[in-house]
């Protein structure tokens, strides 16, 4: 069933930019044990993973285990010399917490159009994060880390926006809900910093992201670190802490490693801060940076 869901959402790649993300001039994505910033490791917290419920299995003693097999460089065919092609594929799409019982993710992310029977079939983990460069807890993680969609409170995805907001089975534990823009938008010289799910992996945290448009109503552009599976990761201020938007789209981020043969193992597409100049790819179709639906726009939802 995992494969199955993994191989429908690479298809999607055909039809949609909303899986698709790449790296900005030096690639900033770390792991969470690298990580020594605190306000970085509080807002990881509140950060969430959209786990197959079928590749969970509930232990006796109140934990569960993530049965993952396939690596990056298995599942997604990325050449073994890319960072992290050796940790494994666990996660479909990102999440935050932004209430007691409230999660917040792409709209592509729960749309029946995009992964049929979302909110029944996944299942949100807090806390997926490497803990060292060869070490991930996926035999015993505790219940309070697990929580089940209860329902959709109001999905979107549009051309214009892209999020859904989820009532979880109960109140997060040992977790605070974000604190988020209420008014107004980000300014065009702001820092941003991205965490997530990039290409479904354990968590990651990648700062450096610019601001390239800030013009349009619903969404954000900017030269964020991101992949395909950091769909509807928190985008914050890198500053201050305070959330901003919801990765939804972006350019395209794997591309054959020998231009000539398509079977080649894959490389990041490589972009320049600005996003218009990409070394890898020249696809006309891609878009200028990665797409960040605003988070005022879903204020009365929340």
């Amino acid at each position: 069933m995992f494969l199955k869901t993994l191989v429908c959402l690479l298809m999607l790649t055909s039809l949609t930019h909303a899986t698709e993300k790449v790296v900005y001039g030096e690639d900033n994505r770390k792991d969470l044990y690298q990580v020594t910033n605190p306000l970085y490791l509080k807002l990881a917290n509140s950060t969430a993973g959209m786990v197959n419920s079928s590749i969970i299995r509930y232990n006796w003693d109140d934990t569960i285990s993530i049965n993952s097999q396939k690596t990056l460089e298995e599942g997604l065919k990325v050449c073994s010399s890319e960072k992290f092609s050796n940790q494994k594929l666990l996660t479909n799409c990102s999440g935050f917490l932004i209430g007691e019982d409230t999660l917040v993710t792409a709209g592509h992310c729960m749309s029946d159009h995009v992964i049929p029977q979302a909110c029944k079939n996944f299942t949100w983990v807090f806390g997926l994060h490497m803990e060292s460069s060869s070490y991930i807890n996926l035999r015993d993680i505790p219940m309070e880390n697990v929580y089940a969609c209860k329902k959709i409170k109001k999905v979107i995805f549009s051309q214009e926006q892209d999020f859904a907001v989820i009532q979880l089975d109960r109140k997060v534990t040992g977790r605070t809900p974000l604190k988020y823009r209420k008014s107004g938008k980000v300014s065009n010289n702001t820092e941003l910093l991205v965490i997530g799910h990039p290409s479904m992996l354990p968590t990651k945290v990648a700062r450096g992201g610019k601001v390239v448009s800030n013009e349009d109503k619903f969404q954000i552009r900017a030269s964020l670190d991101t992949f395909q599976g950091n769909s509807g990761s928190a985008v914050f201020d890198a500053k201050t802490g305070l959330l901003e938007g919801i990765l939804v789209n972006g350019k395209t981020d794997y591309v054959p490693s020998l231009s000539w043969d398509k079977t080649s193992c894959k490389i990041v597409n490589k972009c320049n801060q600005k996003g218009d100049i990409c070394y890898h790819t020249r696809n006309k179709y891609d878009a200028k940076a990665e797409g960040v639906t605003r988070i005022t726009t879903l204020l009365e939802y929340l």
